[in-house]
C-alpha cells in the first residue's frame, strides 16, 4: 500500500460497534473503500463498497486513507480518489442495518455493502 493520501476518514462510534460485531480486527485488517464501477457505464456512476481486507492483499492503486479512530487502516483506489469529497465518514444506519458512507456535504452511499475479512477485490 502507497502513502497517505490528502483524504480523511471518520468511523463514527456505531460504525466501530458494528465491526467489531462483524468480528473486524484493526489490527489486522484495512478498511478498503472500493469503487464498482462494472456495468454502470461511467466512472462516476459507481457504487462504493467496504471491504475487509488484508494490507497484502490491496490492490496496487491502494492508497493509506488519514483514519479516525488511529486504531483503524482505511484504504482507497488512488485512481478514484477524485470522485469523494476530502472528509469521509463510514457511519452505520440501524434500520437497513446497512453502513453508509457520506460527507459533510452530501450521501455517498446509504447502503454501502460490507465484506468481511476473506474477501479480495
Amino acid at each position: 500500500m502507497k502513502g497517505v493520501v490528502r483524504m480523511k476518514v471518520e468511523i463514527t462510534d456505531r460504525a466501530v460497534e458494528e465491526l467489531r460485531q462483524k468480528e473486524f480486527l484493526p489490527e489486522e485488517s484495512v478498511l478498503f473503500i472500493s469503487h464498482e464501477t462494472a456495468g454502470t457505464g461511467c466512472v462516476v456512476n459507481g457504487v462504493s463498497d467496504l471491504i475487509a481486507m488484508k494490507s497484502e492483499d490491496l490492490p496496487d492503486a491502494a492508497v493509506r486513507l488519514e483514519t479516525v479512530p488511529h486504531e483503524f487502516t482505511a484504504a482507497i483506489d488512488k485512481r478514484v480518489d477524485w470522485i469523494y469529497d476530502e472528509h469521509l465518514i463510514v457511519d452505520f444506519n440501524d434500520t437497513p442495518s446497512m453502513f453508509q458512507l457520506k460527507s459533510p456535504n452530501q450521501m455517498l452511499n446509504p447502503r454501502m455493502t460490507y465484506r468481511g475479512k476473506e474477501s479480495k477485490v
